[in-house]
């Protein structure tokens, strides 16, 4: 794939040049590729399930331009050609990861920290920590808040906890699509 910016003899070309080369416009760029080659073959799993998340985050994309408050969020984040239309699609395929626990500051008092490594593509609603006792009885749970210093999300222990070995801490992040991921710790 060729990308110009002013080439004076492709600059308004537009479509198929026999079966050899795709030429397109988009943001100011000119763009020739090879043409796209249709297919008999039946689509694979893998294939068929890609097309179902596609559809679906498109119809997340179409949604969030009737909402003129996220509309204005994505817009705000919008550059390059990509418009909030691409951002929410992109941001529906993916989804938020949480990468680590550090337990360092929980020593199972009330006031304790737990802090979570968290993020998104686009952006993190929630963080949420359960503390699980060995049995599996959740000993407490809550939401964490953005330390804005360090950027990752703190949890304040309420519970008291005399044992922590085999406690698990399990966070948990979510983004605006709605799509969770999860890490657990076991001390």
């Amino acid at each position: 794939m060729s990308i110009t910016k002013s080439n004076v003899i492709t600059k308004n070309y537009k479509g198929k040049f026999g079966n050899q080369v795709v030429f397109r416009n988009r943001y100011g760029k000119s763009i020739m590729a090879v043409p796209p080659k249709k297919t008999n073959n039946e689509p694979t799993d893998n294939q068929v399930n890609a097309r179902k998340k596609f559809a679906l985050a498109t119809r997340y994309a179409k949604n969030i331009l009737q909402d003129p408050d996220m509309l204005t969020a994505y817009t705000a984040r919008s550059r390059d050609g990509l418009t909030p239309y691409i951002l929410a699609v992109t941001d529906y395929l993916k989804p938020p990861f949480v990468d680590s626990i550090d337990t360092s500051g929980y020593h199972g008092a009330p006031g304790d920290k737990i802090r979570v490594s968290a993020g998104d593509d686009f952006a993190v609603v929630e963080v949420l920590v359960q503390v699980v006792g060995v049995t599996g009885v959740v000993i407490e749970q809550g939401t964490c808040t953005l330390n804005q210093i360090t950027g990752s999300y703190d949890f304040t222990a309420t519970a008291t906890v005399t044992d922590l070995s085999g406690i698990t801490i399990i966070a948990t992040a979510r983004d605006i699509p709605g799509h969770t991921d999860n890490l657990s710790v076991t001390l």
